[in-house]
């Protein structure tokens, strides 16, 4: 005799075991593209107009087992605040299949967002841009506040009779990696035609809004909105992401247009030798050595690749002697972008935590904000200045090195990108793809004429780690490619003694 069980149902939940057992013994529906479901293989669907039934057939397990599995998806899906309150879980025990017990869900039938043709009866577009939204919220709030991603597809998302939005997946995905958002709104203006310029503009405003309501900065707005530009699109939607990307940024200008990026592409396009610092963390000594060298050299505009502060115990003297510089430009790193924003969290050794919580408190409100609104990469004509790599979407937490440099050079080709400066590493190096293939080059004058991509990392001003003291930095012409790695000893017993 088949028996369901309902495992914690809902309070006020309108199922009963008969009827779900009557439901169960239907017939499965088709699923896959142009069906109104979508789901997994070995996931058996059945729906009548009113609910849907989920039979998980992939999973066969003994009754013990499948009870603990189904107990901890009530738990978990309880925690996470996404499904319709109705959705009920359940054993089923077939009269044909003794001592074999399925496990299943019941949930009432939503439309979901991928229905294009039945929402457009139900919804005017710039509704049906609002529940893109939504489900948009639904993502990030998850993210922001338990680490957990919920699947993208439109597929996913439906919406009641009375215009409230779920997530009828039952899968969530673990990790700290907001980047799949560029994608699915990638995926959506290429297939949802119905998408002009101004509901892209539309979509991005409210996307940029909720990205700002759960996170204290302004960058995974920039994470999002260049990780679109990456992403495949026909020309004839390239209006439309334009106009998603510009509703991203809103009253914010793009890393690329500030006046600031803007005189580095003029001098830099002027041609002439331009200094490369990264990593001074906190070293004031040390910086002040380089800039006493550069001066001598008569070089007076160059780039800093982020990380000023972190780990040394100069903070407050570094942020004060580069804003005084004039024709430098300056970009973000992780240490600066911790401090700027208190997010301590992102990985960090113990002793990294310790100097960050250290260094915040040395800092003023107007050092921190001077750190906060340092652009996280600035680009040229066939230049890329990052603190991390050129392939990492965040841009200041991927290390170019041995294991990593050939995927860093195949992004630069896909890009187009001659030369890329960077920091991270602390150590002084290029990475060079020519004629003769991909390799390393740690020599103190390098011709790069040759090379059709560079990868250039400076060192470390204030804390380099290749094995010898001293401070680290480069010159570099980018018309001539001409590339100078330079080493200068000076007195750590400053810097030591206040560490």
């Amino acid at each position: 005799m088949s028996r369901i069980e309902l495992i914690s149902p809902a309070s006020g939940s309108p199922y009963r075991e008969a009827d779900v057992l009557a439901l169960c013994q239907g017939q499965a529906v088709r699923a896959g593209p142009g069906e109104d479901f979508v789901g997994r293989p070995m996931t058996a669907l059945i729906a009548s107009a009113r609910d849907v039934v989920k039979l998980r057939t992939e999973y066969r397990l003994e009754a013990p087992q499948a009870r603990r599995f189904v107990e901890q998806a009530v738990a978990r899906e309880a925690g996470l605040g996404v499904h319709h309150p109705h959705k009920t879980w359940f054993l089923w025990q077939p009269a044909d299949e003794p001592g074999r017990i399925l496990i299943g869900n019941i949930t009432p039938r939503l439309l979901t967002l991928e229905q294009g043709t039945a929402l457009a009866e139900r919804f005017d577009d710039e509704a049906r841009v609002d529940l893109i939204a939504q489900a948009v919220a639904r993502y990030l709030a998850l993210f922001a506040t338990q680490e957990q991603s919920l699947d993208l597809g439109l597929s996913n998302f439906g919406v009641d009779a009375g215009g409230t939005l779920f997530y009828v997946d039952d899968d969530v995905y673990g990790g700290n990696d907001i980047t799949p958002l560029s994608d699915a709104l990638g995926v959506w203006v290429r297939s949802q035609a119905w998408l002009t310029p101004a509901l892209g503009r539309r979509l991005g405003q409210q996307v940029a809004g909720d990205l700002r309501r759960h996170f204290s900065d302004s960058h995974w707005v920039t994470v999002v909105a260049e990780g679109l530009r990456g992403v495949f699109m026909p020309s004839a939607r390239g209006e439309v992401v334009t106009a998603l990307i510009e509703g991203l940024y809103g009253s914010h200008t793009t890393p690329a247009t500030t006046p600031r990026a803007a005189r580095v592409l003029q001098e830099t396009q002027a041609g002439g030798p331009m200094a490369l610092l990264a990593d001074v963390h906190g070293n004031a000594p040390a910086l002040e050595r380089a800039l006493d060298y550069l001066a001598s050299r008569g070089i007076e505009r160059g780039l800093v690749l982020g990380d000023v502060v972190g780990y040394g115990p100069h903070p407050a003297q570094c942020v004060a002697m580069l804003q005084g510089l004039q024709g430098w430009d300056m970009i973000r790193g992780n240490h600066d972008h911790a401090v700027a924003h208190g997010q301590l969290r992102s990985g960090a050794s113990r002793l990294a935590q310790w100097s960050l919580e250290w260094t915040i408190d040395q800092l003023d409100a107007e050092a921190q904000a001077w750190l906060a609104a340092l652009p996280v990469f600035l680009q040229g004509d066939d230049w890329l200045a990052v603190h991390g790599s050129p392939r990492d979407k965040t841009f200041f937490n991927g290390y170019v090195y041995q294991m990593t440099y050939t995927e860093n050079l195949d992004e630069m080709a896909q890009r187009d990108l001659p030369l890329c400066f960077h920091g991270h590493t602390h150590i002084q190096k290029s990475w060079l793809r020519d004629a003769g293939g991909d390799r390393g080059d740690s020599s103190a004058q390098q011709d790069l004429s040759a090379a059709a991509h560079a990868l250039i990392c400076p060192g470390s001003v204030g804390q380099p780690r290749g094995g010898e003291a001293g401070v680290e930095l480069a010159i570099v012409d980018t018309q001539t490619r001409m590339l100078e790695y330079i080493r200068l000893p000076y007195d750590l017993s400053t810097t030591v003694a206040d560490m």
